[in-house]
Order: structure tokens, then sequence, then C-alpha cells
């Protein structure tokens, strides 16, 4: 007989992104290993998604129960009244170019006095409706999985209420996130986050980082005692299903990035290595860029005449796996230097299983470096190697021009979502 779970998660379809595939693959996968998932989520007409994918409700088991509150979005109801944007802000302000005296001030605001963030208006809902899930259906095990990181602090009320056994799941640091900077926090801000944050990790039964850095980050917070044995790490992944026949032949040479391309990002180590590539002779690069893209960026690329550049806005996930497989190579950024702030891209692993190869930008001491290494799937290159990304760049065109465009990578099979699920249910099992 399958053990009932209790998911809380914010991002569920129609919300797109990597956050929202994590937990609707990881409980698609579930029931195979004796566990049946319930999730509370936000109602859909309440909620404040920065992109959608509509695609995604496919991917949802008629089986699965899914159960779906009110919420208030009254902060950002605010901020697109007087901001005039349609969307919510992207993590990382990707969509923020040039912030002007109003979104300056709502990034004031958000750092200081909506702690942790925007979305804790959520919170009262998900409390009372979890409290009845969990008394109706006999549940001692509840998961909750963030950004935004003020999901944590309703298994943390219900751990102080119940007093049961309460997984955290963070996806990205959450003091220690990259463009924490851009919040325009002060101190006393700062040091209430961090009260909430060590909160969090110290009475959670165990906590779940997705990338060795940020296991190592948030083990640095608590004591060496409990550290080692309540944090660990399950990555992200992909999902073998979605790649069936999607695999395709280039007609052009074309790099790919897929994802939230931010501010912070840096384009101009790219467009060194690709001016080297093109003294050397090498044809013109098809540069591909599928979701959102810093304007700046994009304004930069096209004054580049080694460049053709192709602008995609978000689409659905399964499009867009049909993109990388028309690709002769995929890049990655990785933006921050300092190790706290690293974090595993979660198009990495889809990339890795797209078998084309991986141009990685970025520290050579990254989880993402490691993982490439491990796998033979690619190449993690520092800012200052602009000759040898312009060499790797025009050896994949050569194999691209004899007709090779898959790589023979090693390993991969471990970032199966249907693998990872496995790592979920012998910690479930724990409990």
């Amino acid at each position: 007989m399958s053990k009932k779970v209790l998911i809380i998660t914010y991002y569920w379809p129609p919300s797109g992104g990597a956050g929202v595939q994590r937990w609707l693959k990881f409980a698609k996968y579930l029931p195979e290993f004796g566990y049946e998932p319930i999730i509370l989520t936000v109602d859909p007409k309440y909620a404040s998604y920065p992109q959608q994918d509509i695609g995604l409700l496919n991917e949802i088991s008629p089986d699965l129960e899914i159960i779906y509150t009110k919420s208030s979005n009254f902060v950002f109801s605010i901020y697109k009244t007087l901001t005039g944007k349609k969307e919510a802000p992207y993590g990382g302000f990707a969509n923020e170019s040039n912030p002007g005296l109003i979104q300056k001030f709502f990034r004031f605001i958000r750092g200081n006095f909506v702690l942790p963030d925007a979305r804790k208006s959520w919170n009262k809902y998900a409390l009372k409706e979890a409290l009845k899930i969990i008394e109706e259906n006999k549940i001692d095990i509840i998961i909750t999985t963030s950004p935004p990181h003020s999901t944590q602090l309703i298994g943390l009320e219900i751990k102080k209420i119940l007093n049961i056994k309460w997984i955290a799941d963070l996806r990205d640091p959450w003091t220690d996130v990259y463009y924490t900077g851009d919040l325009y926090q002060t101190r006393l801000a700062m040091k209430i986050n961090e009260q909430m944050e060590k909160k969090v990790f110290k009475n959670a039964y165990m906590v779940i980082a997705t990338c060795n850095s940020s296991r190592d980050l948030f083990r640095s917070k608590l004591s060496k005692d409990q550290a080692a044995e309540k944090i660990l790490t399950i990555t992200n992944g992909f999902d073998q299903v979605d790649f069936k026949d999607v695999h395709q032949i280039p007609d052009r040479f074309t790099i790919t990035y897929l994802g939230t391309f931010a501010k912070n990002y840096d384009i101009n180590v790219l467009i060194k290595a690709i001016d080297y590539y093109t003294s050397k002779n090498g044809p013109l690069i098809n540069l591909r860029f599928i979701g959102k893209t810093d304007e700046k960026t994009i304004s930069i690329l096209k004054e580049n005449k080694n460049v053709s550049l192709e602008i995609i806005p978000y689409m659905e996930h399964k499009k867009a796996l049909e993109y990388l497989s028309t690709s002769a190579a995929l890049l990655i950024v990785v933006p921050s230097n300092r190790k706290t702030e690293e974090m595993i891209p979660g198009k990495l692993f889809e990339y890795l299983a797209s078998k084309r190869p991986v141009i990685a930008i970025g520290p050579l001491q990254s989880d993402v470096a490691e993982i490439l290494r491990q796998t033979k799937g690619g190449r993690m290159f520092e800012k200052t190697q602009i000759k040898e990304i312009g060499d790797f760049m025009l050896d994949i065109n050569n194999s691209f021009n004899n007709g090779i465009f898959e790589i023979e990578s090693v390993g991969v099979d471990q970032y199966s979502r249907r693998n990872l699920t496995k790592k979920i249910a012998e910690i479930l099992k724990t409990c």
C-alpha cells in the first residue's frame, strides 16, 4: 500500500520553468517507489508566474491529487500598475535591464519589507489547507520546495504545530542568491532573512540542495554535528520520455542557449571567442537564444557581423527540446565566480540528454565543470580562455561538417528523473 506524502509548492503548471519540472517529475515517478504524492499549490487565477508553460499540464497524471488555494497578489498588482509591466520580475531581474526609479523603489520594498519574498501572501491560505489535508489523509511526511523561499515558512509552521517529519527542498540559495545585491537590503533586513533561513535549516528533518556548492553553503550555517547528516544534494535532471522522437539533424551550425539570460551574464567573452573563431576561417554561427534574454545582450549581439542572431521567446518545454536537437552545440554561462552563489542550471541535464556538446563559461572548479568532466558532455572555460573557446567551436564545426552531431557522453543516466526520484524515496523511507 502506498504511503501518502504532501508536497507544498507555489510553482506548478501552468507555471513554466525548470523549478516546476523538478517536482512535476518527482510526483510522476514517486508512485513507482511506494509513495502517493498530494500536491498543494496556488490556484493559477491567484498566482503570479514570471512565465507559463501550458504544455506542462499534459504531463500531470490524472491520478495525481492536486489541491489549489487562493492567494493575494497585492504587491504584484501595485508593481504592474505603477511600472506598466504585464509580467512579474524574473529571477535575477532579467526583464529589468535598466530599472527606473519606480522599479528600484519596489526592489527596496521587496528586499526590506516583504521578507523573504513577495509571494508570502500565499502562506496563510496554504497553511490552513495543509493542516486540513494532513488530518484527513493521516499524513506524517511533508515536503516544501522553493523558491519562493516563503514556502519554507509554511513547513516551519506545520512542524511547530504538528511536529511531523518535514523535508525542505531548496532549488536555489536563499540569502546568498546571486541577485541579493539588487534588492538594496539594509543590515537589519539581511539579519531577519538570515534568521528565517537558519530556522528552516535547523528545524527541517532533511534539507535538499540541487548542487554540492549549495549543500556546502547550507551546511556552513549549522553546527558540524547537524550539517553533514541532514543536508544533502539531489540535482535536477532530465526525463527520458521527453526525448522520445525529438532527435533531429541540424541543418546549419547553430549554438543554442536555453533559459533566462540575465544582465549579469557576461556576453563579451562569447563575442570575443566568436571573433577569434571567425578569424580562423570559421563559418558564420547561428546564435540562438530561447527564453528571456537581457535587452542589452541582444543589442550587443546584433552589432556583431560574425553572428546570425535568432531570438525566440519562452516556449513550451517540449518544443524547446526539439530546438536543442537542431543545434550543433549548446551554451551555458555560470554567472558568478563566488562558490557560495553557484547553482547548476537545470538545463544542463537536458543538454546532456540531447547528446550535443556543451560550451560552458564559468569557474573551472564549479559543479557544472565537474559534471561535464565526469560525463564527457562538453567543456568548461574560464572567462580568460578566449582562444580555447574559439578552438573548441572550430572542433565542433569540423565534426558538424563531417556529419557528426552527437557526442558519446558517459554516466548521464544517473541524472534521469526516475533515478533521482528513487533517491527521494530513499530519504522518505528514513522518515
